[in-house]
């Protein structure tokens, strides 16, 4: 796919007449960050919660036995490789669909991937979104499925648990990009630590 025909159905270089910004989504609001972290320990508890009574509860001694420092520490280190897989999921589409330079970096309480030297379509951005959810959220079933060791198995799940939290950004575009931004044509900037999203007037 060539460079033009690629910028033409994913992203724009400048913005096109008869746009007007119609939402910033920015990770320094403290106000959206605020509402964003509460729904994230909501969800972890009750999905820990669940994980403890369905899975962990009838398989303490089992879990007791398998139990390992090593794996503990394992499970700290994969978890950081696992933000690091994530953002480089979401540049790993991007760069794909627009073959432009990404930006990465933190900005707590958020590690960000972005392309901000263009406007991206709707469906690009949306792709973007959804990859690391659906990838990893995959890997970790399959792993869970594959490993019989009741210890590595319930880390696996507090991993996918981990996961989902580090999704709550993601799912909340792809809920505006399905709920309020639907129309194809809506365009948007994504610096990293701020989404500006387009639409026509």
């Amino acid at each position: 796919m060539g460079t033009a025909e690629r910028k033409n159905r994913f992203y724009e270089e400048t913005l096109p007449e008869g746009y007007r910004e119609a939402l910033t989504v920015d990770a320094g609001n403290g106000k959206l960050m605020t509402r964003l972290r509460n729904t994230t320990v909501l969800s972890n508890t009750l999905l820990f919660a669940a994980v403890f009574l369905l899975y962990a509860r009838p398989r303490i001694d089992e879990i007791g036995a398998g139990f390992s420092v090593f794996k503990l520490a394992g499970l700290i280190a994969a978890y950081f490789l696992y933000i690091i897989l994530h953002e480089l999921t979401h540049g790993a589409v991007y760069k794909l669909l627009t073959g432009r330079k990404l930006t990465f970096g933190l900005k707590p309480p958020v590690a960000y991937c972005g392309v901000p030297g263009i406007y991206a379509y709707r469906i690009t951005a949306l792709l973007s979104l959804l990859a690391p959810l659906t990838v990893f959220s995959v890997l970790f079933a399959a792993a869970f499925l594959l490993i019989h060791d009741s210890f590595t198995r319930l880390m696996i799940l507090a991993l996918f648990v981990l996961h989902l939290s580090g999704c709550m950004g993601d799912l909340y575009g792809i809920r505006l990009f399905l709920t309020r931004f639907r129309d194809p044509t809506v365009l948007r900037q994504d610096t990293g630590p701020a989404m500006i999203y387009y639409s026509k007037n």
